[in-house]
């Protein structure tokens, strides 16, 4: 019995120390997959096809793949292993043999690996892979049970609003799993070092929180302690009845102050002082008259198809659709197209009639709006 009313399993006498030799391990078997110069245009692509994190502005490739969790790096690791069709060093297979604990591959080589011999070193790799990580698996969700109860402690200290305690949970277990991953093979305590990363995820979900617009962490950081240090100053200027001009530093936080109010819900009124803080977008249109410009644009494409050729001459010359916007008279079209004066005014109001059939259902439409 490890405790009142609860039996000892066999995970109970899985030592921590051998837990964290495990993950340590194997952390450092797939980084190094994740190092060979060989693979190093297929990261990105693995990244994309396996829909993982991708860089961007301010960390590159390979500042993310250390920052990747082991489970994705060993995704990854697997992706490119199957997907390289080169020449592979042998020095660098004996490396990996050593490192992976692989048998049969000290054999003499050539520079590099035939391709029955890429094919074997392939399969064993690839093996080794799937048994190392199925322990890797099993050393993780041990030291997650163990510190489990370590979660619920600090965000029932941390997070007072019992709404958001159930996502804080969540990030706080985020933030075990990635002490685990991190976690070396060391006497140093452990229960201190997940302390530091679940703590730490807590407050950037708190903080995250506090801001209805998304900021990134650190600015939000340094906005909050900023505005503690503005707030203690003015405090201190009041004291001493010595008002000065603000700082900087007080300028910059009120321009982001905005930023620390609460969420406002969308059903909520809006009341006569929060109107001035709706700005206007003169760029804006209305969305019924967008619409209503879209099917009006359709129409008339349908309708002018449906015109004679001689209607939609007569119709082209008379209102300037034509290359030059010219609008011709009667007279000039008659003369242009060889028919009378009155052939061309029938022609253009049977066109009319046409049109006017079919638009004036979208008119009244439009007016009700």
């Amino acid at each position: 019995m490890t405790g009142l009313g609860r039996v000892e399993t066999k995970d109970d006498q899985v030592s921590e120390r051998l837990c964290r030799k495990t993950i340590s391990r194997h952390r450092i078997q797939v980084d190094y997959l994740l190092h060979v110069p060989e693979w190093e245009n297929l990261y990105q692509p693995g990244l994309e096809e396996l829909s993982l994190p991708l860089p961007r502005r301010g960390i590159n490739l390979r500042a993310l793949l250390d920052s990747l969790m082991v489970e994705y790096k060993q995704l990854l690791a697997q992706w490119v292993i199957t997907q390289y069709r080169g020449r592979f060093p042998a020095a660098h297979a004996r490396r990996i043999a050593r490192i992976w604990a692989l048998d049969g591959v000290d054999q003499p080589m050539g520079e590099t690996l035939s391709f029955s011999e890429w094919l074997e070193f392939k399969e064993r790799l690839l093996y080794r892979m799937r048994l190392e990580h199925s322990r890797y698996k099993k050393a993780q969700t041990i030291l997650f049970r163990r510190y489990q109860s370590l979660l619920y402690r600090l965000v029932n200290r941390q997070v007072f609003d019992p709404g958001q305690r159930p996502d804080a949970y969540q990030e706080a277990a985020l933030g075990l799993v990635h002490a685990i991953d991190k976690v070396e093979d060391s006497r140093a305590s452990f229960g201190s070092y997940a302390r530091t990363w679940i703590t730490r995820q807590i407050r950037n979900y708190l903080m995250g929180e506090r801001f209805p617009v998304h900021v990134p962490i650190n600015l939000a950081s340094r906005l909050l302690r900023e505005g503690n240090e503005a707030q203690r100053r003015e405090e201190n200027e009041a004291k001493t009845e010595r008002p000065g001009d603000p700082s900087p530093t007080n300028h910059e936080f009120n321009q982001f102050h905005e930023l620390l109010h609460p969420g406002v819900p969308l059903d909520a009124p809006a009341t006569d002082d929060e109107a001035p803080r709706q700005l206007a977008d003169e760029f804006a249109q209305d969305p019924h008259e967008r619409l209503s410009r879209k099917d009006l644009h359709t129409a008339l494409r349908g309708l002018m198809s449906e015109l004679t050729d001689k209607q939609r001459e007569v119709l082209a010359l008379r209102f300037g659709l034509n290359e030059g916007n010219r609008q011709w008279t009667l007279s000039e079209i008659a003369q242009e197209v060889g028919i009378s004066h009155q052939q061309v005014s029938q022609r253009e109001k049977r066109a009319l009639e046409k049109l006017e059939s079919v638009l004036r259902p979208l008119y009244e439409e439009m007016n009700a709006l």
